[in-house]
């Protein structure tokens, strides 16, 4: 009976363990550079406390991604804005959004496709 208890609060355990509310607070997603030009990307985590950066004009070539660990909110899900810039300071190109409502292991395409202001 002993062992059948340990096995319950074990599996009961478990469970819990497996839902945003006990599994701590961040995520990781990965950036993805939908072009084929190289993008200078910034990205900042909008769960954080203050806004905060979690990429700094991170060079990302064409097709190419990097991955971030950001903050989740209280239902467990990311949200963050993003720039980018074309490397080529002939012809640059910019590009902005966010993404919100973000689970562990989504991905979010960057580009840059229209003039900087």
């Amino acid at each position: 009976m002993l062992a059948l208890n340990r096995f319950l609060i074990a599996a009961v355990f478990c469970m819990l363990a497996g839902t945003p509310a006990f599994a701590g607070s961040g995520l990781t997603i990965t950036i993805s550079n939908d072009s084929n030009d190289t993008l200078l990307v910034s990205v900042y985590d909008l769960n954080a406390t203050s806004p905060q950066k979690v990429l700094s004009n991170e060079v990302v070539s064409g097709n190419a991604s990097v991955t971030v660990a950001i903050a989740a909110d209280d239902q467990g899900h990311g949200h963050v804005s993003w720039t980018a810039r074309t490397s080529d300071s002939d012809m640059r190109m910019c590009g902005r959004d966010d993404a919100a409502n973000l689970n562990d292991g989504d991905s979010v395409s960057v580009h840059a496709d229209t003039d900087c202001n």
